[in-house]
């Protein structure tokens, strides 16, 4: 599968990629995929911000959907609630249903923001690979007006 590397930014770790006209909707479809999960070209691992057909796709949010604990579903509602309602586009990644997702995302969260005992709870934030942090931090940016910045984003998103 072919993939063009349009332009990489080497001030603010933006890449963009394009597809060859010659791609089926099957193929596009798995571009995408590698490319979210930074596969596609080398170069892309360099990059914060990956932009494919001008949409971005840059924050993973990991979630259960199975779980008893009704802090871990307030703290999960409000994350996404928030990144909906800013327009940030996001990915939610079931930890329930990936079993590679979330070793993926236990193996890249930072060692000092491990527990001492048993797993870290959810929600945890990533962008791209970058790990942002959990609700607690989400939550202490939120009260510091500074969440744009603790997602690694450069501004809000304009809306029209």
């Amino acid at each position: 599968m072919l993939c063009y590397l349009s332009w990489l930014s080497l001030n603010t770790g933006d890449a963009c990629l394009l597809p060859s006209k010659t791609q089926s909707v099957v193929e596009l479809h798995f571009l995408c995929v590698a490319i979210i999960t930074a596969c596609c070209h080398p170069l892309v691992c360099l990059s914060t911000r990956v932009v494919v057909f001008g949409i971005k796709m840059v924050i993973r949010v990991y979630i259960t959907s199975s779980t008893g604990s009704r802090a871990v579903k307030k703290h999960q509602q409000a994350v996404v609630g928030f990144l909906e309602a800013n327009r940030i586009s996001f990915q939610e990644v079931d930890v329930t249903m990936l079993e590679e997702q979330r070793l993926w995302m236990y193996r890249n969260i930072p060692r000092d923001k491990q527990p001492e005992k048993g797993n870290p709870l959810l929600p945890q934030i990533f962008n791209e690979d970058r790990y942002c942090g959990d609700y607690e931090d989400f939550f202490q940016s939120k009260e510091d007006n500074t969440v744009f910045a603790f997602l690694g984003l450069s501004s809000q998103p304009s809306v029209k």
